[in-house]
């Protein structure tokens, strides 16, 4: 071992990330730090545009093709 030379238990950082408001719904899109999101059954689904996030909310959903 180096002589001096100590180890430190480090704790990885909280998350600060933003809840979508209570009130929001399932399948209601919004937009948080620039990707778009829905919550679906109690989880979060992110995508980089909209349009990419309306695709798998219906897919998720079962109105969409594929």
């Amino acid at each position: 071992m180096i002589k001096g030379y100590e180890t430190k238990d480090m704790k990885a950082p909280e998350e600060t990330k933003m809840a979508p408001p209570e009130q929001m719904e399932d399948g209601a899109i919004f937009e948080k730090d620039g990707m778009f999101f829905f919550k679906w059954k109690g989880g979060e689904c992110g995508y980089h545009s909209r349009s990419d996030a309306e695709a798998g909310l219906a897919k998720l959903s079962g109105n969409g093709e594929g």
